[in-house]
């Protein structure tokens, strides 16, 4: 009887094998689609971060290392990265003329100029970061 048995499960133990290795390819290509996706979400994390720290670097520097026109600027940092800084001049109320109609009041002693200043970053793969900010800047006496 014990012999009988045998011989009706000679193939089993072949076929348990191809089917773990089955199970086993099935594991690997779901874990490989994971860390692919994992860099792939990484990779635009890097880009997102390195665009919002060029906006803000760009944005602190104007008024500091360049005056502030009104106007559009655009420039690349490097093949990854480009940006466009847009400064608009904002009217203050004390170069407006009086509702009254009266004549427009000269400036104070130490009146300021002040600029909106909006920068939008661009990365190669399309990722985008937008700031803006107020700025200041001195108007120069006559």
């Amino acid at each position: 009887m014990v012999a009988g048995r045998r011989y009706g499960e000679r193939g089993f133990a072949l076929l348990e094998i191809l089917v773990a290795f089955v199970i086993l390819a099935l594991g690997l290509a779901a874990i490989l689609a994971g860390v692919s996706t994992a860099m792939h979400s990484d990779a635009k994390t890097q880009a997102s971060r390195g665009a919002l720290r060029l906006a803000q670097s760009r944005l602190e520097a104007a008024g500091v290392t360049e005056a502030l026109v009104p106007g559009h600027r655009d420039g690349r940092v490097g093949n990854k990265y480009t940006w466009r800084q847009t400064v608009t001049a904002i009217q203050s109320a004390a170069g407006s003329s009086d509702p009254g109609g009266g004549k427009a009041k000269p400036p104070a002693a130490s009146a300021v100029a002040a600029f909106w200043v909006e920068v939008a970053v661009r990365a190669g793969d399309g990722t985008a970061a937008r700031l803006a900010g107020l700025k200041l800047e001195p108007v120069a006496k006559p």
